[in-house]
């Protein structure tokens, strides 16, 4: 089977089979899920994909992330970039939109590209799946390095943070303002910066001697919609929290969204500190108070990880970890005014 057997399958041209294998150009999100489902129905680890395809050579890197919308990711991808192209490799990238399905279809399809390494975010710790498929590229000597989020049972080596120490000062900040009512919107539970930022959270409470209320944990998925119905639903129970602890920057724009919308006021309605910093907030000097690191930093050093495996021919992992700082910086969000 070929490109075109796949485009005639599906009903659409070759050109559009490409432009999905190749991610290149626009196609619809209905017609680009429909061509990766024949893809995997075929079993078409993409041999043909090599000869149609001019990225497929041994300078090129795969990168794997689940939001390349969000400021972070794309920040870390910029600090892969700039040393990959320092080193004459080229980066094929991938963005799952946090779907496991999607993540295993660009995984079989990496397969057929002949990268000389792989960088992944994946979607969840505990995907077995996952993490056999990157075991496997290592035996077959392509190295991987994770960025950000690690694979449960696994010794692959990457680049992180301490997720539960920063979320831990975060909130910490929330109860020398003051704050004796503090909610958290979570990340995924199957992530682990939303297992440990979680961590971080009760860890504070306790040891500050605060009550846990399960009404205040509120589940979250790293996203602004279900931030913003998160803060609707905290802001309207009879016992309301002085303050929310945003899991990430999309999470902090889902608050932010729903306090705009209805008029709430931050430090009077309401208190907040964040997890990543949002860039375009500090151009209008919008004073969020926040837990910071150098995402591009984490990326360049992911990068660099890779390209040290690749230069000593270190295929397969030893568990190395490398964990970039982080910074809490007060703005005045989380007081109480």
């Amino acid at each position: 089977m070929n490109i075109r057997d796949i485009a005639k399958k599906v009903g659409v041209s070759s050109a559009t089979v490409s432009r999905v294998i190749n991610q290149s150009g626009y196609v619809k999100d209905e017609t680009k899920q429909k061509v990766l489902a024949a893809i995997e129905e075929a079993e078409f680890v993409p041999n043909a994909i090599a000869r149609s395809l001019s990225i497929r050579d041994s300078s090129s890197i795969g990168v794997i992330v689940p939001d390349i919308a969000n400021e972070f990711f794309s920040s870390v991808i910029s600090g892969m970039g700039e040393i990959a192209a320092n080193n004459q490799y080229n980066i094929v990238l991938f963005d799952t939109g946090e779907m496991q399905e999607r993540e295993h279809q660009y995984l079989q399809m990496a397969e057929g590209q002949r990268l000389s390494g792989l960088i992944i975010t994946p979607v969840s710790e505990l995907d077995m799946m996952t993490r056999d498929k990157l075991i496997q590229f290592e035996n077959k000597g392509i190295p991987v390095v994770l960025v950000d989020r690690n694979i449960r049972n696994s010794s692959l080596d990457g680049v992180f943070v301490e997720n539960a120490a920063a979320a831990y000062k975060g909130v910490e900040a929330l109860i020398h303002a003051g704050h004796r009512k503090i909610a958290i919107i979570t990340g995924p539970s199957t992530s682990m910066p939303g297992k440990d930022r979680l961590n971080g959270y009760k860890a504070a409470l306790k040891d500050y001697r605060m009550e846990l209320k399960e009404e205040y944990i509120v589940s979250g998925d790293f996203k602004i919609i279900k931030a913003y119905e998160r803060t609707k639903e905290l802001l309207e129970l009879a016992d309301p929290p002085t303050a929310i602890f945003a899991s990430n920057n999309q999470t902090s724009l889902g608050v932010l969204k729903y306090l705009t919308e209805h008029k709430l006021k931050m430090g009077r309605d309401i208190s907040m500190v964040g997890f990543d910093q949002i860039e375009s907030l500090k151009i209008i000097d919008y004073r969020l108070s926040t837990i910071e690191r150098d995402a591009k930093k984490q990326g360049y050093e992911a990068m660099a990880m890779l390209i040290d495996k690749l230069s000593h021919k270190e295929s397969k992992s030893s568990g190395r970890k490398i964990f970039v700082p982080y910074q809490v910086v007060l703005r005045g969000s989380e007081l109480i005014k």
